[in-house]
């Protein structure tokens, strides 16, 4: 749609017209709308949650493709323009586009400019489009792009690239816009998480002036969303007072970057495959023992021969549970087994000497590793002794004392690990990735742990002597495994 003098029409008049969007934004939100309107290419916006960041972004998204005709005329006869929106995932980046979806189908003047629709895209008649993927896409380089929306930049996090992924995608895909030059609008939005990595860093050079072209704003809740009530405001806050200055008043607050230095992993990578078991000795083995979605890891670590104070990866490896939910109890023990046996074989192929595992149905799992003529020792897996396990293996990845074989799928769970700091302490998340859940890290961790100081960790106990826990664990609860990945 065209005003008579052919320059469309403004993003905050189109939010406020029932015709066009009909977005009729809140006051915060206006305010904001209106600086992306007509203020400089990129903003940066720290907002608290339920601050509508994904509908004010699908609205951006919209009216750059539909409103903003005088951008046609700044790309190739026959090229299509491109508003590309990142998300944190898969399913948030269709979010965005049902989000936007949704502006188009209900304005009654908008409505018949879609030529086609998918979860993933829109393309418009007026050969403009907007597409939407995950943190991970690397598919958009070379594409006309006068509008790039990053949504929620501060959680993105990839398989192979941690949370370093944003700032990567975004030095990847800002240069599209330049023929658009000032024209483009790039929009970085996010509910803070810690005080360091891309968006706190992008939002410190825009809101300190570094970068010209440029503005930050930083919104709490209660500022952005007048629906949200006080009263829970404060509920939200004597439950978890660190969480809600992050989550709430959207503030810096310092945790959130990675746990481990992705330098120091590089260095530790010294073989290119798994070691021989004759390249060291005294092999432990951390089994990150899951019997629902995630999978099972199981890391082997032993001293290296020709240096006893280092420490050598030997196998880090996981199985994936089952795609089907076994149909009776025979058939689900029988899958169990399978699995564990799997895990026995294993370890006694390398000589380990003892399984370290975490209390996560100890008794079961070490009732048929004993069975099988393996040592089993429980180590309580709780946030702090986690934090302390992989505290160790951080240690030695800064000191040298660990060796890993080039291994990507725990190399990628390594650089995913992220720091969380709360009420004078300091713990690490693992976060959640396509179908790992950072089992082989856990493994590794459980595993380097047990060999501090020269032997097995002082917080891990022999299964035999932890009484009521193997014998209050019910065997029947377990579900089965599958395939070795």
């Amino acid at each position: 749609m065209t005003t008579p003098s052919g320059r469309g029409v403004g993003l905050v008049a189109a939010c406020d017209d029932p015709k066009l969007l009909g977005l009729n934004p809140w006051p915060r939100q206006r305010e904001l709308l209106a600086s992306i309107e007509g203020g400089p290419r990129l903003h940066v916006l720290a907002l608290g949650r339920r601050s509508g960041k994904t509908t004010m972004s699908a609205a951006v998204g919209v009216w750059d493709c539909l409103l903003r005709p005088q951008l046609d005329a700044l790309v190739r006869p026959g090229e299509r323009r491109h508003s590309v929106a990142v998300a944190t995932s898969q399913r948030q980046a269709r979010l965005f586009v049902h989000a936007a979806v949704s502006l188009v189908e209900r304005s009654p003047l908008l409505r018949g400019m879609i030529e086609s629709t998918s979860e993933d895209s829109i393309l418009f008649r007026n050969r403009t489009a907007l597409s939407a993927f995950p943190c991970t896409a690397r598919g958009v380089r070379g594409w006309p792009i006068s509008s790039l929306l990053l949504d929620e930049a501060a959680h993105m996090v990839s398989d192979t690239e941690g949370p370093a992924v944003a700032g990567r995608v975004f030095a990847s895909l800002a240069p599209a816009s330049a023929q658009f030059q000032d024209h483009a609008r790039l929009l970085v939005a996010s509910t803070p998480f810690g005080s360091s990595g891309f968006f706190a860093d992008l939002y410190e050079k825009a809101a300190s002036g570094q970068l010209e072209d440029a503005r930050a704003y930083q919104v709490p809740t209660a500022a952005m969303n007048p629906t949200i009530s006080a009263e829970f405001l404060l509920r939200e806050q004597a439950r978890d007072p660190d969480s809600y200055r992050s989550e709430y008043l959207a503030e810096f607050v310092g945790s959130g970057g990675a746990f481990l230095d992705s330098e120091a992993i590089a260095d530790a990578v010294v073989h290119t495959g798994a070691v021989d078991s004759s390249d060291g000795h005294g092999w432990v083995a951390g089994f990150d023992a899951s019997f629902a979605s995630d999978p099972a890891g199981l890391a082997i670590v032993g001293r290296d021969r020709r240096n006893p104070q280092r420490l050598l990866l030997g196998l880090s490896t996981a199985w994936k549970p089952a795609r089907h939910r076994p149909e009776s109890f025979e058939e689900r023990r029988e899958i169990e087994d399978t699995l564990l046996d799997e895990v026995a074989s294993t370890c006694l192929a390398w000589g380990v000497s003892f399984v370290v595992i975490d209390q996560f149905f100890a008794g079961p799992v070490a009732s048929h590793l004993r069975r099988r003529g393996l040592g089993v020792r429980v180590t309580p897996w709780s946030a702090a002794s986690k934090s302390a396990a992989f505290s160790e293996v951080r240690a030695r990845l800064t000191n040298r004392s660990l060796v890993l074989y080039d291994e990507p799928l725990l190399i990628a769970e390594l650089k995913r690990l992220r720091a969380q700091y709360r009420a004078g302490s300091a713990s690490v998340i693992s976060p959640r990735t396509g179908g790992s859940h950072g089992d082989r890290a856990a493994a590794l961790a459980l595993a380097v742990n047990a060999l501090r100081g020269g032997g097995a960790s002082e917080n891990a106990a022999c299964v035999g002597g932890v009484g009521s826990l193997a014998n209050d664990l019910d065997e029947s609860r377990l579900v089965p495994f599958g395939d070795i990945l």
